[in-house]
């Protein structure tokens, strides 16, 4: 399970890899930074934790962290939930400790996935128990085969310029059902200026005159795998609620051929179409940035 989990990561993230891959070539003063790992298994569930912070500094450095650290709370006080509810609380202890920071959060959230999987464990168990339709030999094999937990948290650094610097999240979740799935916040895009996150590269009020560009970037995508299909056709590889293709949930990426798009699993396209990323050159975009874009990526 927890290979096939890996693979699922490799596969369902690889354009987006290959996307940041290519700027990660640092001009100017590096962000310092500390990775944290831990990996650990419960009966039925498997944790992984690796997450790159700035060191405790003051300045741009400082506020990336402060940020860096609520996604952390985020994604892992909310692990193996789809609701608003937190599993446990923030950490309140001093931040600048990165130690305590990070032991924190491992405990929760292996504690959390612990009791989580071992009470669907049960459950399924007892739904097995009262089967009367199964004999004794079919109860076993499916205990014996019933799928463990897995969540694979990562926050990591992608590629950094002397302008700004980019921090991935995005976690590898599976709770014994049909497939796992890849979750997160996604890119964030962190000007080195002053450290605030660049949340915004496109104007809401340009989505439609971006349509044309979206969809010559999906089809790109789809043509990327032997799968030639005219823009006329797109539509029937998409799954929307109308005509109009949005913007991503996840913020674009900027890289030195242009702004990166990659929509999530589901969020367009079936899970099997993986998630459709595309680049843009700014030549194109660049009518339909943000002025914190323009400022980022300005020569």
């Amino acid at each position: 399970m927890y290979e096939m989990m890996k693979t699922l990561k490799r596969i369902m993230g690889l354009g987006l890899a290959v996307a940041v891959g290519v700027a990660c070539n640092p001009s100017g003063k590096e962000l310092k930074t500390e990775t944290f790992e831990f990996a650990d298994s419960t009966a039925h569930a498997h944790l992984t934790i690796k997450a790159e912070l700035p060191v405790a500094a003051k300045g741009a450095p400082a506020a990336i962290r402060t940020k860096l650290i609520e996604v952390m709370d985020r994604q892992l006080s909310h692990i193996c939930t789809y609701e608003q509810e937190r599993m446990f609380p923030a950490f309140e202890g001093n931040a600048d400790d990165s130690k305590a920071l990070m032991d924190y959060y491992r405990g929760k959230a292996f504690e959390t996935i612990a009791t989580v999987s071992q009470a669907d464990f049960d459950e399924r168990k007892q739904y097995i128990d009262e089967n009367e339709e199964l004999t004794d030999d079919q109860r076993k094999e499916l205990l014996e085969e019933m799928p463990g937990w897995e969540y694979d948290f990562a926050l990591t650094r992608t590629s950094e310029t002397d302008r700004y610097v980019i921090f991935l999240s995005e976690d590898v979740v599976f709770s014994g059902g049909a497939h796992g799935g890849i979750i997160g916040c996604g890119p964030l895009t962190f000007d080195k200026k002053d450290g605030h996150l660049v949340e915004k590269f496109l104007e809401d009020s340009a989505l439609q005159d971006m349509q044309p560009l979206l969809r010559k970037g999906l089809v790109q995508y789809y043509s990327s795998f032997g799968q030639e299909i005219q823009p006329e056709q797109l539509d029937e590889n998409l799954m929307l609620s109308g005509d109009v293709i949005p913007y991503p949930a996840w913020a674009p990426i900027p890289t030195p051929e242009g702004l990166t798009f990659t929509y999530q699993q589901y969020e367009i396209a079936s899970y099997a179409d993986g998630m459709p990323s595309f680049t843009l050159s700014y030549d194109e975009v660049l009518p339909f940035l943000t002025e914190d874009a323009k400022r980022l990526i300005s020569k």
